[in-house]
């Protein structure tokens, strides 16, 4: 692949400028070369894309392209006009020009630019000059190409407002929004693709195949499988998976737009750049390495050390979305098993699982004691939660075993009103959902 790095293009409060020096570091070590500046609540890259930056904010800026330059990784500055540009409007296209100038001016030399995440309608304005949305936005994009490409030969990145197969109407293939796209917008313009989904489990050849054909040019893969935004719940530490080797062959490459959480990174980053460097990748392998290298990380001010096997518990914890960890499958599958039947059969099985519970809960005391704070805020509040919960289903199971006919599970064991609390839980529970998300009739 040509390109292999990180997107820090997520919802949410954007990563500190030492956090990003550290991820060059990382992806210097690890043969990554591509970093794209897109983090969705940067004012000034989307909601207020016209505003020109401040004196301080180029600076910040500037600091992270030259950074990137001294590690040879390629820094990609990303507007994203969409919410409400007026795609007929020459002054907004002129507005669109201004802004890129402000960094073209400093010395930055590659641009993406987003139409993801918008309403799929044009203005009266927009409808009366463009036959089509997908003619509006590569008129856009193919100017604004022009006029970077008269200073500067870089990267030049596109992302669609269909950008996976979900939202392909009514697919790939048949999908006139892409067609249009594909035989529009000029050849050196990058499109950006998640897969079948916006969250894709797998990504396979043939699918990237279809959509080269429509395309007319290889897809560059924004691999979300370790983004977090959509759900503040949940936070990704497993390993990169889902993609074939062969995968390599058929696309300008991946970028990984991962976690919210700045530390929580690191394995699903590393796994990546073993994929991109491997002939042939196993994802059990890559993720046990990165275990191991991860480990330094969680030095602690206590007595007693953080040790490989609960860091490689802790990852198993918090997996990935569509799948758990090898320790968790077991303690999840032992779980149900006991759950559908007679607790006189269970044996010592809840005295197991009582001791799975002290582990977690003394892996997250020696948490506490992190030297590296940083690392210990982005996992506090889900390993504070998942220890409460096996701690909680482990009382539940030792009350089954001796409760008597009519007694009632709760407090003091449980606070009133703590389980799965709020507004979005309660509404939640309204959907008859399964853990897919989906409802059978």
């Amino acid at each position: 692949m040509d390109l292999c790095g990180v997107i820090e293009g997520f919802y949410g409060r954007p990563w500190t400028m030492e956090q990003r020096l550290e991820l060059f570091s990382w992806m210097q070590g690890w043969g990554m070369n591509t970093y794209m500046y897109g983090p969705k609540d940067d004012l000034k890259m989307r909601a207020a894309w016209r505003e020109r930056y401040s004196d301080l904010e180029m600076s910040e800026l500037l600091s992270l392209a030259e950074h990137c330059q001294q590690k040879e990784i390629a820094f990609v500055y990303t507007i994203a006009p969409g919410l409400d540009i007026c795609y007929a409007d020459e002054a907004d296209l002129q507005a669109l020009k201004s802004k890129i100038d402000q960094l073209l001016s400093k010395g930055v030399k590659h641009f993406c630019i987003l139409f993801d995440d918008i309403p799929f309608r044009m203005r009266d304005a927009d409808a009366k000059r463009f036959a089509s949305f997908a003619g509006a936005q590569a008129y856009v994009t193919n100017e604004l190409f022009y006029h970077i490409r008269k200073q500067t030969k870089g990267l030049f990145l596109f992302c669609p407002t269909e950008y996976c197969g979900r939202m392909a109407t009514p697919s790939v293939k048949d999908s006139s929004y892409l067609q249009e796209l594909g035989e529009t917008l000029e050849k050196e313009i990058d499109v950006f693709w998640t897969g079948p989904e916006i969250v894709s489990e797998e990504i396979s050849v043939a699918s990237v195949l279809e959509l080269q054909s429509v395309l007319k040019r290889k897809p560059l893969i924004w691999d979300n499988i370790h983004a977090n935004d959509y759900d503040i719940r949940r936070i990704y530490l497993g390993p990169f998976s889902g993609k074939t080797s062969a995968l390599k062959n058929e696309v300008r490459g991946i970028l990984s737009n991962p976690n919210n959480e700045f530390e929580a990174n690191f394995i699903p980053l590393k796994t990546l750049a073993a994929y991109a460097s491997a002939d042939i990748y196993d994802a059990h392998i890559a993720y046990q390495a990165a275990l191991k290298a991860w480990l330094p990380r969680f030095k602690t001010h206590g007595k007693e050390a953080i040790k490989l096997e609960e860091v490689e518990l802790l990852g198993d914890l918090f997996y990935l979305f569509f799948e758990h960890g090898e320790q968790v499958k077991s303690l999840l599958a032992e779980a149900q098993e006991m759950l559908n039947s007679e607790p006189h059969v269970w044996g010592d099985r809840v005295a197991r699982l009582e001791q799975t519970s002290q582990v977690v809960g003394k892996l997250f005391h020696k948490l506490t004691e992190l030297e590296n704070r940083d690392l210990l805020y982005s996992l506090y509040s889900y390993v504070w939660e998942v220890e409460h919960e096996i701690r909680y289903l482990v009382n539940y199971l030792k009350w089954l075993k001796e409760a008597k006919p009519g007694e009632e599970f709760g407090r003091p064991v449980q606070l009133a009103n703590t389980f799965r609390g709020g507004v979005a839980a309660t509404i939640e529970r309204f959907l008859p959902l399964d853990e897919r998300g989906k409802v059978s009739l």
